[in-house]
């Protein structure tokens, strides 16, 4: 528990410290739902492994996916608490000023009034001692007369200016105490709101908790099969090395061939591909971190490059692309407008299918059927075959790669929010 909460401790320090709680509420709100989407499909996966998850290092991966994305929930989780109780207190000061507000105005409104009950009790106590008109004939002079029509004009413009003051005090103190009402009201909901957040946020802790254990756990068993793990690791990497130069092989002659097509075309071998397949391949970059990912649903359970193996400390994979996890019987599906190049076999690892865009290309490997053939022109999202299980652990991953050329990228930035 310690060794979790010193984590969640330094990630919250460095979310402070980049301003990430600069987010808005309806940013944080859809990240916290995708992530419960993540953990719920990790669970769906876990739980169709669990038989035989003390021998499964596919159980291990899906397992250490689900943890990061939980312990990213909680991160999540915090920063809103922060937003909420910040959104609390201003509601608090809010609510103080529009108290002292309405004190001020109804303070105002009752001297008005007062006035106003003086200014008519005067007028009462003068009509019984005096008429207007006579008041106004009873003048020395014209002039004299003058001035006392204007001061009696006056004096009525100013009684009804009063009573139009007090009206709309009214009706703004009226405003203010409705506007008093829904703060309280936005404050019970803020309050509410806090003590879900702040139970949620308990219940994740102890769930990441238990996660992690399970985790330490199942590496201590993994740990004593040692031997057997390494020998599985050793005819993956042949397997992975078999793939790569398979595919250097295919993609060479890709090049060659489209290098022989722009020479025609072009009169002489000035540009390595023809002005379709440079159009192409400048469509396929620009897409880079917006192209759909391989499978309707899946998640990334190894990360291109340079990987810690995830029960022997001091082993180290590479991976060239990144695998994902899915469930049985997947559709894969093409990324991109493009064309089929080669269909291939990798023994104990099925079908691989490798599709040209240009100066790109792209390779979806752990097929079981495909229902494409080489030449066929294919269109983003379409299907390509359905994903093989390995039925011993369980295991449904497709293998994805990028090459640019003879270089491979690390797919995870091409695709849509797969970082």
């Amino acid at each position: 528990m310690l060794k979790l909460n010193n984590f969640l401790l330094f990630f919250f320090g460095c979310l402070l410290s980049f301003s990430s709680f600069s987010q808005t509420k309806d940013e944080l709100k859809k990240q916290k739902t995708e992530l419960e989407k993540e953990i719920s499909y990790t669970t769906e996966l876990l739980n169709k492994t669990k038989k035989n998850k003390t021998k499964s290092l596919n159980y291990l991966k899906v397992l250490e996916s689900q943890i990061k994305s939980k312990e990213q929930l909680l991160i999540t989780l915090h920063i809103e608490i922060t937003l909420i109780n910040k959104q609390i207190k201003k509601t608090e000061r809010s609510i103080i000023d529009t108290e002292e507000s309405i004190l001020n105005k109804a303070e105002n409104l009752q001297n008005l009034k007062d006035e106003y009950a003086k200014m008519i009790y005067a007028a009462f106590k003068q009509k019984g001692s005096r008429n207007d008109l006579i008041f106004i004939i009873s003048s020395d002079d014209f002039n004299q007369a003058y001035k006392r029509i204007i001061y009696l004009k006056q004096y009525a413009t100013f009684r009804k200016n009063q009573s139009q003051k007090i009206i709309a005090s009214q009706e703004e103190l009226t405003i203010k105490k409705e506007k008093l009402a829904q703060q309280k009201d936005r404050l019970i909901e803020e309050s509410a709101t806090k003590s879900y957040l702040v139970s949620s946020k308990k219940d994740e802790l102890e769930s990441v908790n238990s996660t992690r254990n399970e985790k330490e756990q199942l590496v201590k068993k993994l740990s004593k099969s040692e031997r057997l793990f390494k020998k599985k690791l050793q005819d993956k990497q042949k397997k992975s090395k078999e793939l790569d130069d398979k595919l250097r092989k295919i993609i060479e002659e890709e090049i060659r061939k489209s290098r022989e097509e722009a020479k025609k075309k072009n009169g002489d071998d000035s540009f390595a591909l023809t002005p379709e397949a440079l159009a192409l391949s400048s469509e396929f970059n620009n897409n880079k971190g917006m192209l759909p990912w391989p499978l309707e649903k899946g998640i990334i359970v190894e990360l291109y490059g340079k990987q810690k193996h995830a029960v022997f400390s001091g082993v180290e994979t590479f991976n060239n692309g990144i695998d994902i996890a899915t469930d049985k019987n997947s559709v894969v599906r093409v990324v991109f407008d493009g064309s089929i190049s080669r269909i291939f076999f990798i023994k104990g690892e099925g079908k691989a299918i490798l599709v040209n865009h240009g100066e790109y290309f792209t390779v979806y490997s752990g097929l079981k059927e495909v229902v494409v053939k080489v030449g066929d022109k294919v269109f983003s999202k379409e299907k390509l075959g359905v994903v093989l299980t390995q039925e011993v652990e369980n295991k449904t991953e497709l293998h994805f790669e990028i090459w640019k050329g003879y270089d491979k990228s690390d797919p995870s930035k091409w695709l849509y929010k797969a970082y």
